[in-house]
């Protein structure tokens, strides 16, 4: 079964890349450029999880 992405998706994507970057930007790092770095790292990784989490659960469904 395959699924596509909806507009409900979101609701779970974006907070999980907001929780990503806040997370690793609460790391203390000496430079802005690092700090910026890691919020953006964080974001991405966030989102990542949050799509591997929506397309995986319909699979253990």
């Amino acid at each position: 079964m395959s699924t596509y992405f909806t507009i409900g998706d979101l609701i779970l994507i974006l907070p999980m890349a907001f929780a990503g970057a806040l997370f690793l930007g609460a790391l203390p790092t000496s430079s802005s450029f690092k700090h910026n770095v890691l919020r953006v790292l964080g974001a991405l990784l966030g989102a990542a999880f949050a799509v591997v989490l929506v397309e995986g659960l319909p699979a253990l469904m």
